[in-house]
């Protein structure tokens, strides 16, 4: 069941070796590489698999990164990064020329990230249930914001960033919306430090055997 006529998905993704510097501190270019690729193959067969997600594209500088979103299935949108905000208005024009009336933004670092946690971030958001402006915010365990869903696709600005859940919300019931949070173990842990990157490497069944075999720095 689709939200409305047609909701889209959009997945922002730097460069799998230079997208994330802090990570650089304790893993090599290589494995950079081979953890972003992973985590964004988990993030799209999660997305992929909802039950009302009609369309997905990755936004990305990286011409390795939207081969990967091909393959996946998704629509892959080249883009010289203004930054995460600026970027995701261009995928917003994108989907209001696909005439989506409703959107979904998700993290592409979200390596926990199942397809049932998706369904429940929109359960209830049917038209005839919950008509007009809708919000849901996953909250990252930092306060972060790891997946934003309006309809309509333009209700609120992207203020993606440091605290950015609270101003996500406050912003959301400001303007009207009906704004809800939503957390689950798979949207709060996304992986962008040394220490997250522990924290995953704890977690020894969700961890591939290259990943904790792999030196660190």
């Amino acid at each position: 069941m689709s939200l409305s006529s047609h909701c889209v998905a959009l997945i922002p993704v730097r460069d799998f070796r230079t997208g994330n510097s802090r990570l650089a501190q304790t893993l090599d270019e290589n494995t950079r590489n081979l953890l972003g690729r992973w985590m964004l193959e988990r993030v799209l067969k999660a997305v992929g698999n909802a039950e009302r997600i009609d369309e997905i594209a990755v936004l990305s500088d990286s011409a390795e990164v939207l081969t990967l979103a091909g393959e996946y299935g998704a629509v892959g949108l080249l883009q010289e990064s203004g930054g995460l905000n600026n970027d995701l208005e261009i995928g917003r024009s994108w989907a209001r020329e696909r005439n989506a009336c409703s959107l979904l933004i998700v993290h592409g670092d979200l390596p926990f990230l199942t397809t049932e946690e998706v369904n429940e971030l929109l359960q209830g958001l049917e038209p005839l249930k919950n008509p007009g402006r809708d919000i849901r915010i996953a909250r990252s365990k930092d306060g972060g914001t790891t997946a934003l869903f309006t309809r309509p696709i333009d209700a609120i600005p992207f203020l993606f960033g440091e605290q950015s859940f609270e101003k996500h919300i406050n912003t959301a019931r400001e303007k009207g919306c009906s704004a809800q949070s939503y957390e689950s173990f798979g949207f709060a842990h996304d992986i962008d430090s040394p220490e997250d990157l522990e924290f995953l490497l704890s977690h020894e069944n969700e961890t591939p055997e290259w990943l904790a075999s792999a030196p660190m720095r």
